[in-house]
């Protein structure tokens, strides 16, 4: 034998050895199965099998705790994957946008949360973790939705204009009077059209929503259709859009809807977006004669060109820290607020009306303490930080019913817009599903 046969000898020796040694015979080490793989690539990001395996469960257990009837299990994780595949479009488009949330604002949200669910922080993090999740990975999905949410509001908003002419044509129609009136809980499946779609596929995704409607009206819950076959963003919550003043209802469904009876649907309705299917799951009604209203003074700190988000963020929580420290609300707001309307009369935006300000604004008033000082937080305008100084329980004046009505027009479009730019935005990517 000679020495080269003699080592490649030894060689195949220890390595029969290890392979003994770790349990394996010969032919397994030609099989060692990967331990992870790719799910779908989207853009320049990847969605990993384990990451969807560990959604699907998590959802999996929320439907049995809201004993959902659970979908075919090729069907969740479509559902799933689609789901996650359109949160990593948004969240790379707001890091392209420079849309974060600090660690600061994200625990004050989850103490607000905690707040609405009227636990302590720590009681609330022990609730979080007996339903079998993990309490940081819970806060990086908050952190998201929060992220996707000012996203949304920047991107959507802005192709949103209402003008005092729409208020006024609102206002004066029968249809406003009889939706400022009652509010409804709608059901909602959509079966989803590509842009330009052909008569072929039009005449697939009407079959497949008249299939829809026959298994509901034969008996099947509407909450288990709408989680094996809607393409609409509450599909995983069984369609269910929850409680909306009817003002607030899309157009393209108002006049389909307001006459339902609870238990009744309607469909399919074709928009932009695809096929809708809609269930009155209930509907309530009585004309809102008051509301509480909120007295508040703000800083408002924007980015700029010789000032970017990060130095706009510190500089916020620096004046916020020097009042805490002694000095005067209105004089930091008069030397230093960039909303010009507010910071003459010392920050003060007098008294607020729900639904009046952005979301991000109005979640922070809700929650903060007469007298206390509020945490620094993001809204599409810059960073704020604010006071509320009191409140009280107002008539409804023609003031309140123009904003509520400009509030309940912008909404109603937001959501039509919302899922055409959804839309839009997936047909643009870069998209790799791979199981």
């Amino acid at each position: 034998m000679t020495d080269m046969a003699l080592i490649h000898g030894r060689l195949m020796a220890a390595l029969l050895v290890l392979a003994a040694l770790a349990g394996l015979a010969p032919a397994a080490m030609a099989k060692v199965e990967p331990l992870d793989r790719i799910a779908a690539v989207v853009e320049q990001d990847v969605i990993m099998e384990s990451e969807l395996n560990d959604r699907v469960e998590q959802i999996t257990s929320s439907l049995r705790a809201e004993q959902q009837r659970m979908p075919p299990a090729h069907v969740l994780r479509e559902q799933v994957l689609d789901r996650m595949i359109l949160e990593r479009l948004q969240l790379a488009q707001a890091e392209r946008g420079g849309i974060k949330v600090d660690d600061t604002s994200l625990n004050e949200a989850l103490a607000g949360i905690a707040r609405g669910n009227d636990l302590s922080l720590e009681e609330f993090v022990r609730a979080v973790e007996a339903d079998g999740l993990s309490w940081p990975t819970f806060r990086e999905e908050i952190r998201s939705e929060m992220i996707i949410s000012q996203l949304r509001q920047r991107r959507v908003g802005q192709r949103i204009r209402i003008t005092d002419r729409e208020v006024d044509r609102f206002l004066d129609s029968e249809m406003g009077r009889q939706l400022f009136a009652v509010e409804f809980r709608l059901g909602h499946i959509l079966v989803s059209l590509p842009d330009g779609a052909s008569p072929q596929q039009l005449a697939e995704a009407t079959k497949k929503a008249e299939t829809i409607m026959t298994q509901y009206r034969a008996g099947t819950p509407f909450a288990d259709l709408a989680i094996e076959f809607s393409d609409g963003q509450y599909a995983l919550e069984g369609g269910d859009l929850g409680w909306r003043p009817a003002a607030q209802i899309p157009s393209l469904f108002t006049d389909e809807v307001i006459d339902l009876d609870t238990g009744d649907i309607v469909g399919p309705i074709r928009s932009g977006a695809g096929l809708h299917i809609l269930k009155m799951i209930d509907r309530k009604g009585d004309v809102q004669k008051f509301v509480e209203q909120y007295k508040v003074r703000h800083v408002l700190i924007k980015p700029s060109t010789i000032r970017d988000s990060a130095a706009s963020l510190a500089l916020a929580r620096e004046l916020r820290q020097k009042i805490l420290d002694g000095a005067d609300f209105s004089d930091i707001a008069r030397a230093y607020s960039d909303d010009p309307g507010s910071a003459r009369d010392g920050g003060s935006l007098d008294w607020v009306s729900p639904g009046e300000m952005v979301d991000a604004f109005e979640q922070r008033m809700t929650q903060t303490p007469v007298g206390d000082l509020s945490g620094v937080f993001e809204t599409p305008f810059g960073w704020h930080f604010l006071q509320v100084t009191d409140t009280r329980t107002a008539d409804m004046s023609e003031d309140f019913r123009r904003m509520k009505a400009r509030q309940a027009l912008h909404k109603r479009r937001f959501e039509e817009e919302l899922d055409l730019w959804l839309q839009e935005l997936r047909e643009e990517a870069f998209i790799d599903i791979r199981i």
